[in-house]
């Protein structure tokens, strides 16, 4: 199995990140973070300082996560209240996130896949935009028209979206992120499956969740989660996802993409490290069987 690691799960500086991927053997990254600002808004400066730090350290991005359709879907007409000073909050939120929405389509997508282009990276990552509240179940028809218009565009490009399943979002658990894939069918749409995410929805990851979106993984997003004691989900270094045989499943379906380090922890180099070593160990054990 191939590793990569987000670099902003190590350092703000894609340099440091780098360094310190490559002395631990890693030379493939996700990109997502430099310092404040989230590919693929950045400057030019920053973008040449990118390119001679892959250059420098013989490093490759991978995939790129610039946080597509990471805020909730809007809904066919403002919500209305009989109090004006509310019902015009209420218009201006609508509006706003239609705004949003063609920013993103229109913007935010073309950019993203020229800077993967230029990169060298063959996978976007994106969200299957917030529920906004709603309960889960079956998204929009128009949700499911925009990430189609998407993964278009992203077929145009030469590349692969990828929806990450997220808590609170349409796609959430294995079961609705692969309902909304399968519903669009689109050669160029696929899931970056993150258990860890997925746990925070009360699902199973393994076995449950990945039986039902193993058929569209192609990124794995490699994090782990528990209950706290007041028995909240929170991320963590070991925790309930079964990544043994999450990793085995993996591998007897054939899955020859990149399994990424995301630990959403702190301190963040030795989380890093940790998760790394981990990984390590259990694809070591499952070479051995």
């Amino acid at each position: 199995m191939k590793i990569s690691i987000l670099t902003d799960e190590i350092s703000a500086d894609p340099e440091t990140a780098v360094e310190l991927g490559v002395q631990w053997g890693i030379r493939d990254f996700e990109l997502r973070g430099y310092y404040l600002d989230r590919v693929p808004c950045f400057s030019a400066y920053q973008k040449l300082r990118l390119r001679q730090v892959l250059e420098r350290y013989q490093a490759k991005v991978i995939a790129i996560s610039p946080g597509l359709f990471k805020f909730p879907f809007p809904t066919k007409k403002p919500a209305e209240f009989p109090m004006p000073w509310l019902d015009q909050v209420y218009f201006y939120d609508w509006s706003n996130a239609h705004k949003q929405l063609e920013e993103h389509l229109n913007e935010l997508l073309p950019a993203s896949l020229d800077l993967a282009n230029e990169l060298g990276a063959q996978t976007v990552v994106s969200f299957g935009f917030a529920r906004g509240g709603l309960p889960p179940g079956s998204p929009p028809d128009e949700l499911l028209d925009n990430l189609l218009a998407a993964a278009e565009r992203t077929k145009s490009a030469g590349l692969q979206l990828v929806i990450e399943n997220e808590a609170g979002f349409w796609a959430d658990t294995g079961e609705r992120t692969a309902h909304i894939v399968r519903t669009i069918n689109h050669p160029c749409l696929g899931v970056n499956w993150d258990p860890a995410n997925a746990y925070f929805e009360d699902n199973i990851p393994y076995p449950d969740g990945y039986q039902q979106v193993k058929g569209f993984v192609r990124h794995v997003h490699f994090k782990d989660a528990m209950k706290n004691a007041h028995g909240e989900p929170e991320f963590s270094l070991e925790g309930d996802i079964n990544w043994a045989g999450q990793l085995r499943a993996l591998a007897e379906d054939g899955y020859t993409g990149f399994i990424s380090i995301e630990t959403h922890l702190r301190p963040k180099v030795a989380a890093a490290k940790t998760a790394l070593n981990r990984l390590h160990n259990l694809i070591a054990v499952l070479e051995e069987e």
